[in-house]
């Protein structure tokens, strides 16, 4: 690699890097408003992403529900909603109404409702958040053809009995590309 090559990469490093906190300091603006508006639920993704040349295109993601009041979050859920004729494969680690209890384990998600463009989870066991604490769903996948012209989203949305209206998250994960 020439020394040219390595500036530029280096060059390239401290713009994501630029970027990156850029970004952090928006969503911290962005959770700070929330807080404010939330009664005590601040929930997010997070999630990394795997761009292929050839094949599929992975998104491995978490949503992140954060009790930043000063009671408990009691019997919380969520809804991941997609956009409209989204391209996505979803899958994640939950259970079904019909699922065994030997799979029935703490820390589980149960899927309460599907449709084409929502699927709807709960928390099986401890239905209970209590203040400072967090309650994620970790690992869930989005798959979709690199091939392919996309545009779409996913936002999520925390419910519980404090808050039956339902709160959006901070951020939401978008995709936009065309041929």
């Amino acid at each position: 690699m020439s020394t040219e090559e390595g500036n530029r990469l280096f060059s390239q490093m401290d713009e994501w890097r630029r970027e990156k906190e850029t970004y952090m300091a928006d969503i911290k603006k962005l959770i700070n408003q929330q807080f404010r508006q939330s009664d005590g639920v601040v929930s997010y993704f997070s999630y990394s992403l795997n761009l292929a040349d050839v094949g599929e295109h992975i998104m491995i993601g978490s949503y992140h529900v954060l009790n930043v009041g000063s009671s408990a979050i009691t019997n919380p859920y969520i809804c991941l909603k997609f956009s409209e004729d989204h391209p996505f494969q979803f899958s994640g680690k939950y259970v079904t109404p019909n699922t065994s209890n030997q799979l029935r384990t703490a820390g589980s998600w149960e899927r309460i409702h599907q449709s084409d463009e929502e699927i709807w989870l709960k928390p099986l066991g401890e239905a209970t958040i209590k203040p400072t604490e967090q309650l994620s769903f970790s690992n869930f996948q989005l798959k979709w053809k690199q091939d392919l012209p996309i545009q779409a989203s996913l936002r999520g949305y925390t419910y519980s009995d404090q808050q039956k209206e339902g709160t959006p998250a901070v951020n939401q994960f978008n995709v936009s590309k065309v041929n």
